[in-house]
């Protein structure tokens, strides 16, 4: 029995390994890939917002009072620069609105010019901001001003001493008139 059973496990062997030499070649399953799922159209894009637009330029506190310059409204403009003035005590503009205060103090129609306000105003910007590129035009003020105030000195001078020399000239007239009628 034993033989009998060595020879069925031979044969089972036997036929194991003959049966796997001779089976037809059997191509691997792979997975089947799932289908793709239906491709959605795409939603449409919402409109793009309008562009907002840019934010309005700053407003320089300094356009009411240049506004009423010049516009020739010298009052208006001098109160302006002059509260823009105590309000900032540092500032890019400031030499601005000293320069135009200034010139608002000069070109007031007369009787109201006041140049000495000008003058001191100029001078201020001129000490203050002295890489200031308003400091040249407020030094040729300057200067004019006081050649033009020392003109009006030079022909107040003249004018005194021309009536002081017409009153000599009338004294001596008279003693010569006063000589010739005594006899």
């Amino acid at each position: 029995m034993r033989a009998k059973c060595i020879g069925v496990v031979l044969l089972s062997g036997a036929f194991v390994v003959t049966a796997c030499h001779k089976a037809p070649k059997r191509t691997p399953i792979a997975a089947v890939p799932p289908a793709p799922a239906p491709v959605a159209a795409p939603a449409p894009s919402p409109t793009p917002p309008p562009p907002t637009p840019p934010p309005p330029p700053p407003v320089s506190p300094l356009e009411e009072p240049d506004r009423a310059f010049f516009a020739g409204n010298y009052d208006e403009a001098a109160r302006g620069y002059e509260a823009y003035l105590r309000t900032t005590t540092a500032d890019g503009q400031r030499d601005q609105a000293l320069f135009h205060l200034a010139l608002t103090y000069a070109l007031r129609p007369a009787p109201a010019t006041d140049w000495p306000r000008a003058t001191a105003t100029l001078k201020q910007l001129v000490e203050e901001y002295p890489e200031s590129p308003l400091k040249a035009p407020a030094s040729l003020i300057l200067s004019l001003r006081t050649e033009l105030d020392q003109s009006v000195l030079d022909a107040k001078q003249r004018d005194q001493r021309l009536r002081q020399l017409t009153t000599e000239l009338d004294r001596l007239k008279k003693i010569d008139a006063d000589r010739r009628r005594r006899p």
